[in-house]
């Protein structure tokens, strides 16, 4: 019986027809998934960007950040800005190898960036660099570390951004009088102060530092870029002491105002530039609920009277500033109208703000505001972005302000932020009478 026994041979994996079609069949399907994987890794989202291309800022904020191995190599990706909905400016960086790759990029706007000059590049940190170009890309909100130089990288120590309004006079010339972007800074030895930029054709212009003495909280040094588009503020502008809601020295003048709080009413406390913004619910003495400021009607009688569940709206007329939705800047379509609803007898309330294609952005409160100083002050809760008869409703937390519309132009602003993006606008009207509409709901 043992004759008839086979051999002790080593089993294979193709000693058996079974087995090997087995195999070549998963030979076949690895081969046949592998395209799909790649394919399968592209992935787009939005980064905090910057481009420079021989000296010349493309790119400096939030773009379109896209990812895939297959075209561009293990770490390669696509960055690009869009207008109205098409290209503007964009640039490939090609990853050759580790830490070496190549970026070309578009001149003119609108044309394809991978058609465009194109050079070697080396990466350091969150940026690639060649003679020509410069790309770095970062995780919104991470900060820019590590980055020296062109941008709206902040200072060691700066505080998150927020949009203020300002004038820088510099030897009795004003070099930014408006919007800017203002950040509280701690210092490295916690005195304390502040950053103001302005921004022009898309590009950084204007920079200025405040930095108090840490011994005498009423004295500070202060200083600025000098030069429109240069990144540092190097050059100083001597000593100033406080003055309502400016710094004054003999050769500067930094003020700081609140966006949409009337410049004349900026004596009230608190509006110190050196200081942190407010914190989301005030001080219980100075904060009541309140709905927005609404003309009479043609009886005399105030509509905030109306009986409860009435749905007021007032449209404005005047002129859009900026309007940023999902991280994208579209003010070139931001409509000159905008509108306030409030319901009577209920905390809901939202400002609406359109584009001249249709687009709409919604933000939405469900708890009540409240007045200080004339200025309405509108905690939001959800932002809705309407388009061609479809709607996203996302959580957010942020603010809108408003001052009385009745005595003249004012500025209204909203910002939202989400759990990955932003949404802002600045709307200035133009002095008119905002026109009141009332319906019952349903």
């Amino acid at each position: 019986m043992a004759a008839d026994r086979e051999p002790n041979i080593p089993d294979s994996p193709c000693r058996r027809v079974g087995r090997c079609l087995a195999l070549l069949a998963g030979i076949l399907m690895l081969t046949l998934v592998q395209p799909g994987r790649a394919e399968a890794q592209i992935k787009v989202r939005k980064a905090d960007c910057y481009v420079e291309a021989d000296g010349r800022i493309a790119i400096n904020g939030v773009c379109e950040f896209l990812t895939d191995a297959r075209s561009y190599g293990t770490g390669g990706f696509r960055l690009a800005t869009y207008e109205n909905g098409y290209l503007r400016y964009g640039v490939v960086v090609a990853v050759t190898s580790p830490g070496s790759g190549t970026a070309t990029w578009n001149e003119t706007p609108g044309d394809k960036p991978d058609e465009g000059p194109s050079e070697a590049v080396t990466s350091g940190g969150a940026c690639w660099t060649g003679p020509r170009t410069r790309t770095c890309a970062w995780k919104i909100g991470e900060g820019r570390p590590g980055f020296a130089g062109g941008g709206v990288a902040p200072a060691p120590g700066i505080g998150a951004p927020r949009t203020a309004d300002c004038l820088i006079e510099v030897r009795g010339a004003a070099r930014i009088d408006g919007p800017c972007q203002f950040r509280v800074d701690a210092g490295q030895d916690g005195a304390g102060g502040f950053e103001v930029r302005s921004y022009a054709r898309g590009g950084l212009d204007f920079i200025a530092r405040l930095t108090r003495d840490p011994r005498d909280p009423q004295k500070a040094t202060a200083s600025w870029n000098e030069r429109p588009g240069a990144p540092q503020a190097t050059a100083p502008l001597g000593t100033l002491a406080p003055k309502g809601p400016c710094w004054e020295g003999a050769e500067a003048r930094l003020c700081v105002w609140q966006a949409g709080q009337p410049r004349d009413a900026s004596d009230r406390p608190g509006t110190d530039p050196g200081r942190a913004p407010p914190a989301e619910t005030p001080p219980a003495e100075t904060a009541r609920p309140a709905s927005p400021p609404v003309p009479r009607d043609n009886a005399g009688t105030e509509t905030g009277e109306t009986p409860p569940g009435m749905v007021l709206k007032l449209t404005f007329k005047g002129r859009c500033e900026s309007l940023v939705v999902d991280g994208e800047d579209i003010t070139a379509s931001c409509a000159p109208t905008a509108r306030n609803s409030s319901t009577t007898g209920s905390a809901r309330a939202e400002f609406v703000f359109g584009t001249t294609d249709d687009r709409e952005v919604s933000f939405l409160a469900s708890a009540k505001g409240w007045v200080e100083s004339g200025t309405l002050r509108q905690p939001i809760d959800e932002v809705m972005y309407e388009e061609r008869g479809q709607s996203l409703l996302v959580k957010a937390k942020g603010v809108c302000e408003m001052p009385n519309p009745m005595g003249g132009p004012v500025v209204i602003t909203c910002s939202a932020q989400t759990s990955n993006s932003t949404y802002t606008v600045r709307f200035r009207t133009d002095g008119g009478k905002p026109v009141l509409e009332r319906s019952s709901p349903g």
